[in-house]
């Protein structure tokens, strides 16, 4: 081989590995975290996908891209804004647990009131990551113009996304146009059992709603609450949630938790009694992200502490069982952000293909 092909051969290879990826560790935790140590604001900044074994040691972080490169585009989010943060970073992992999802803004690093942003001029971009650890950013929506994103999740072609605007949209992977299936708000969007539920911060129906039946991608959905929890003075506005299934008698997912940001709220519990979703306690606290693991009779829950400039990753060990209450478990903190970074988002990870 003459020296000029095997140069061409050698740097092929090393571009080739520049930007192959490692697969995510079996078990781990993925959290979204905003923000590189530079002032947290109302300007855009970096985002990463942080993994951490179930033990709180970091193994690892993903960098979503910050400059265009072929079809992906950049993906940024808000750095502090008041009142919108808390919305903003939200995870989902697919049903089958190969793809992560996450949303944010086309913008550069820096670009002030991202937020407020134009979505034809700065669209809003759909993040999947799959097991290996690949990411693809192509995305790219003109759809929640001058509010927040908060979150999308994928059937693995199919993505369902949510904002602050009164639609919640459906597009495929790599689309530029997407579908409202429904004039509704929402924060976190999640699959469960093949059906799209979504908490919500518009209408009066209740802190967590299905959408449609199944996995809609037409318009004109319903949203319904899920029995027995619906809005009233003191029901929380909702951000992740994780459905569990821990008694036998009862088909399908018993028991829930829903992180809210509220002082109030926290970490609500709920069981499913009689055909109704009945509350069994709170662990009280601001939280925005959270995921679990069952096994047998005990579930536990990981989730996100919120704060404006510092946040934690924890967990809470429930071995209460369906109906049981949580109100006087304590969290067991795993990590925390350094100076002028934020935690979000949480999910389990995406399995290896």
């Amino acid at each position: 081989m003459n020296k000029k092909l095997l140069l061409t051969s050698l740097f092929a290879i090393v571009v080739g590995n520049a930007f192959s990826q490692t697969a995510f560790t079996s078990g781990s935790l993925s959290v979204l975290r905003v923000g590189d140590g530079t002032t947290l604001g109302t300007s855009a900044l970096p985002v990463f996908i942080d993994e951490y074994s179930t033990s709180g040691k970091l193994i690892r972080s993903i960098a979503l891209p910050t400059a265009s490169t072929g079809k992906n585009k950049r993906l940024t989010l808000d750095g502090n804004t008041p009142g919108v943060s808390s919305y903003e970073g939200l995870l989902s992992l697919s049903q089958d647990a190969k793809k992560l999802s996450l949303a944010g803004y086309d913008a550069a690093v820096g670009t002030d009131a991202v937020v407020a942003s134009e979505s034809d001029q700065t669209n809003r971009v759909i993040g999947v990551i799959d097991g290996a650890g690949n990411v693809n950013t192509s995305t790219s929506l003109n759809i929640y113009s001058k509010v927040y994103i908060s979150s999308a999740v994928t059937d693995g072609n199919k993505v369902w996304v949510a904002g602050g605007s009164a639609n919640i949209y459906t597009t495929t992977i790599g689309s530029t146009d997407a579908t409202s299936i429904i004039g509704r708000s929402g924060r976190s969007i999640r699959i469960f059992k093949n059906q799209l539920y979504v908490s919500q911060s518009s209408g009066l129906v209740g802190p967590l709603v299905t959408i449609g039946n199944g996995l809609p991608v037409t318009g004109k959905q319903i949203a319904a609450a899920i029995p027995g929890i619906t809005i009233n003075g003191t029901s929380p506005t909702g951000r992740e949630f994780f459905f569990a299934d821990l008694n036998p008698n009862i088909p399908g997912d018993d028991v829930l938790y829903i992180a809210n940001t509220g002082i109030t709220d926290g970490i609500t519990k709920y069981s499913l009694v009689d055909g109704s979703w009945v509350s069994n306690g709170t662990v009280k606290g601001q939280y925005t992200g959270l995921t679990a693991t069952v096994s047998g009779n005990e579930v536990t829950v990981y989730g996100i502490k919120y704060g404006a400039t510092s946040s934690e990753l924890f967990k809470i060990t429930d071995n209460t069982g369906h109906d049981g209450s949580i109100s006087a478990l304590s969290r067991s903190i795993l990590a925390k952000t350094g100076a002028n970074t934020v935690f979000r988002g949480l999910s389990l990870s995406p399995q290896k293909p």
